[in-house]
């Protein structure tokens, strides 16, 4: 996934050159903290790169399981309307026969055969279903962890401009400001690496009850 330009890059340039022109003018106290602002810019820079790695890995892998999902929905239909040609071909073999008047002796055999057919389908289609119903809980668990990173990211690029601009203007308020919003991007993050797996947590029936349609019609 590619990014865009980064909001922050002008006014990193800026603070750059401002940085150069006035290091050696400033007050010892002054200096410090303006160290302490391009420090902090480094580094939500540098975690603002990982969380868009962990984002996009994230949103690669819920796309990759939304897509083995419909494949496994795909299967079940396909099962399901096998299942069904049995079962109607045995209701029809059963009205003609009567129909003809031949006793039911003769074609109990090819019934049953009809009805085991049927029944081995529904039974394969059940498995299925599960599979199709697991993978779609795992997608969309990676989403929410894709948008636990974003939300980091986000974060972390307003501290970085918090922090340049802070060195610009000279504002503790704004440097503090940086720091806070670097703290709430560390948290974000950490929500999307610590949350649970996906198979920790299963959809309850009402939710694989919509997945089931939404799948059907969609196709």
């Amino acid at each position: 996934m590619e990014e865009g330009p980064e909001p922050h890059a002008p006014i990193e340039r800026v603070v750059e050159q401002q940085h150069h022109e006035h290091m050696h003018a400033e007050p010892e106290h002054q200096r410090r903290a303006t160290m302490i602002s391009a420090v902090t810019a480094a580094v939500l820079a540098v975690l603002a790169a990982v969380g868009s790695l962990l984002s996009g890995h994230a949103a690669n892998q819920a796309i990759l399981l939304q897509t083995q999902a419909s494949d496994q929905w795909a299967y079940f239909q396909s099962k399901s309307t096998k299942g069904h040609i049995y079962e109607a071909d045995r209701k029809v073999v059963e009205k003609l026969a009567r129909l003809n008047g031949v006793a039911k002796e003769k074609y109990d055999a090819e019934l049953a055969e009809f009805e085991k057919e049927a029944r081995r389908y529904d039974s394969e289609k059940a498995d299925i279903e599960k599979g199709a119903k697991r993978l779609e809980h795992e997608s969309a668990h990676e989403f929410h962890k894709h948008h636990d990173y974003a939300l980091g990211i986000a974060a972390f690029q307003v501290g970085i401009v918090l922090a340049s601009i802070s060195i610009l203007v000279k504002m503790r308020a704004l440097q503090v400001s940086s720091f806070i919003a670097g703290i709430v991007g560390v948290v974000f993050v950490l929500m999307g690496l610590l949350a649970p797996s996906a198979g920790e947590s299963v959809p309850n029936e009402g939710h694989a009850a919509a997945v089931f349609k939404i799948g059907h019609f969609d196709r």
